[in-house]
């Protein structure tokens, strides 16, 4: 389907606009949601490519538990910028948000142009469009190149491609059938939870009495998805395996998955409430249980209400395990609400109503669209970039710079000819600037600055944030933040020494 031609002519600047908000939260939107995001693609990949050593890499490894095709898109993406001459881990990484985005995109797209018909009133075909495109958390998890986002970008578009297949002829329907079939492979291996969603596919087929020539193309390219999957695995974990069966072994019959917390079913519920940005989480989950209501038996209906109660009954809980249901949440909720639309067209606090959410979602829309994900990758590029010119020596009295939160070392962004010491105190510093040998010595440090450097000659050279809003710390309120920047360290001055 080409999106273009057939988008809808009353919204074609408001899919315009979307593309826009798309490009520049991929260019913004650095670093990760969670720390799986990097930890098991890009180190995994950077291990692969001989950087980081196995026994730096997290337990999933070792366990055998994580499917290869994102670290192998990461590696091939790599040898082709390092052909090129172009190889910058902060590329490859842009890039990867760039494809991502641009694929959720198409899909939000196609998805649009289907369900636009099943609104009844124009608000509610306003509505869909604008909170499919520019609700403030879906340009943020689209630009994702993370397990959740891969597996429901690939699902939605299989089951874009399902719902048409009724109408095409038989040619077009074997090619349907065929790339649906290979997209709902990969999506499931690449994202294990996927298969909850699955079910609910297969339950509306059934429901759609599909042929038995239908299921079985559509199974033997599911099946040739898998089988390229695990010769992928192959290639990277050097054993034939099936990481998936070894996925749910470990998390589910060995409640490896538990020691991360254990929730109540109704945690995505009260979780969602709280940051999903009320009053909008409050409209928006009202509108979705009325919508689901309403059509308990639209495909999306089904595959939704599968996908939740599979991870209801999961102990363990996080937020972003429902991401892929991003979509189908929106269309429903908007469907809730076209169907109050109808019922009551001219309430006249409709107005004011809505202008308080746009206003509201406008500003976190632009928050999300501008803000790394993760700000300390902001000061990995440009440590990045510094040591291009010189060999560097970076120097912390804090944790390791190089992790995400967690114990786990970072070394795709790390530059090899940096080198990260971890000082006791201020003394050790003395002995790291008499011995630098004409290498530059960076300190990674919280603004202000410790009572320890006193004396040094210390400049600062990147902090996230801008040097004016640094000037005013009001009450203090610098010292109550964590806000990390890097300075440029050199040997005492000469008022100390004269000391």
């Amino acid at each position: 389907m080409k999106v273009r031609s057939c988008l809808p002519l009353p919204y074609r600047n408001y899919f315009l606009f979307g593309f826009v908000v798309m490009i520049i939260t991929a260019w913004f939107s650095v670093g990760a949601h969670h720390p799986d995001e990097y930890y098991q693609v890009f180190e995994f990949a950077n291990y692969k490519m001989g950087h980081t050593p196995v026994a730096d890499l997290p337990w999933e490894f070792a366990a055998q538990c994580r499917p290869a095709l994102q670290p192998f898109i990461v590696v091939i993406l790599s040898k082709v910028l390092e052909i090129l001459g172009m190889y910058n881990p902060f590329v490859v990484a842009f890039i990867l948000r760039l494809l991502m985005g641009i694929l959720s995109y198409w899909v939000i797209c196609r998805w649009i142009v289907s369900l636009l018909p099943t609104f009844t009133t124009e608000k509610g075909k306003k509505l869909f469009v604008c909170c499919s495109l520019f609700l403030w958390f879906i340009p943020y998890i689209s630009v994702r190149f993370s397990a959740e986002n891969i597996g429901a970008q690939l699902f939605l578009l299989a089951l874009s491609i399902i719902t048409q297949i009724p109408k095409y002829r038989f040619r077009k329907q074997l090619l349907g059938l065929s790339i649906a079939g290979l997209l709902l492979g990969f999506a499931c291996f690449v994202r294990i939870q996927m298969g909850f969603a699955f079910l609910g596919l297969v339950i509306w087929l059934i429901l759609q009495k599909w042929s038995l020539n239908k299921w079985m193309i559509m199974g033997l390219f599911c099946l040739i998805a898998i089988g390229t999957c695990v010769i992928i695995d192959h290639w990277f974990y050097d054993a034939w395996i099936f990481t998936p069966f070894n996925y749910f072994n470990v998390n589910i019959i060995e409640h490896r998955a538990a020691d991360f917390g254990v929730f109540p079913w109704w945690y995505y519920f009260s979780t969602f409430l709280k940051v999903g940005a009320p009053p909008i989480s409050i409209v928006l989950l009202v509108l979705f249980l009325r919508g689901i209501y309403k059509k308990p038996l639209h495909i999306l209906s089904i595959v939704c209400t599968c996908f939740l109660l599979g991870h209801f009954f999961i102990g363990h809980k996080e937020m972003r395990f429902l991401f892929p249901m991003s979509l189908p949440f929106i269309f429903l909720a908007c469907i809730g609400l076209d169907l109050w639309l109808q019922r009551y067209p001219k309430k006249r606090f409709y107005g004011w109503v809505w202008g308080v959410l746009v206003f509201i979602n406008s500003g976190l829309l632009l928050f999300r669209m501008i803000t790394p994900a993760h700000e300390i990758v902001k000061n990995y590029e440009f440590i990045y970039n510094y040591c291009a010119k010189r060999n560097t020596i970076l120097v912390s009295f804090d944790d390791m710079p190089y992790t995400l939160g967690t114990s786990t070392k970072i070394y795709f962004y790390r530059p090899h000819n940096l080198t990260i010491v971890r000082l006791k105190d201020s003394t050790e510093l003395k002995n790291i600037l008499n011995h630098a040998n004409g290498q530059a010595v960076l300190l990674y440090g919280n603004v202000p600055l410790d009572s320890r450097l006193a004396g040094y000659n210390i400049k600062r050279l990147y902090c996230l944030f801008p040097e004016w809003v640094l000037k005013f710390n009001i009450n203090n309120w610098q010292a109550r933040s964590y806000i990390s920047a890097v300075y440029e360290v050199s040997p005492y001055s000469l008022n100390t020494l004269r000391k």
